[in-house]
């Protein structure tokens, strides 16, 4: 399959696990982990916790831009400690809307505000980001990947990521 045709697939996945949902907190690793849960709902959407690995450069954005980013190439890398803070200050932020971009699987995550997350998707040598669930039923997979090159790759129960 072509990018194209594994981004619907990867939009009804990444709106399961996102859409409504808040910023829990932040997890220090080799990588940043934002965590992400919907405490609001009567029923999980999933069993497990929800993570978005920061793996590539990103930008919050204040208000949605004229035109997003081209690429990592694009995007600044602040200070770690600029980096913690900004992404602390959107604990609690309610997702709205969620997007990937329409050539590269750059992830988009619109907040409740205004206010958006923008994930550099394209790299040639490792993946950008990864969205999934850990901790949760072992029967089922949920993660979506922007693979090196451009691509994407999703796991969750069909039904889901029939869209």
């Amino acid at each position: 399959m072509t990018y194209r045709e594994d981004r619907l697939a990867a939009q009804a996945v990444i709106r399961r696990l996102c859409q409504g949902a808040q910023i829990d907190g932040l997890r220090f690793g080799p990588i940043l982990q934002l965590l992400i849960a919907d405490h609001s709902a009567p029923t999980p959407r999933v069993h497990g916790q929800t993570y978005l690995n920061l793996g590539s450069r990103w930008r919050v954005f204040d208000d949605r831009p004229a035109a997003w980013p081209d690429g990592e190439h694009h995007l600044f890398l602040p200070p770690i400690e600029e980096q913690l803070g900004t992404l602390c200050s959107l604990r609690e932020a309610t997702i709205a809307e969620v997007e990937l971009g329409d050539r590269q699987p750059h992830l988009i995550l619109h907040f409740e505000g205004g206010r958006a997350l923008f994930v550099n998707g394209r790299h040639e040598q490792y993946e950008c980001w990864q969205l999934g669930v850990a901790m949760g039923d072992p029967n089922e997979h949920w993660m979506v990947v922007a693979c090196p090159g451009g691509e994407i790759a999703v796991w969750a129960p069909q039904e889901v990521a029939a869209g």
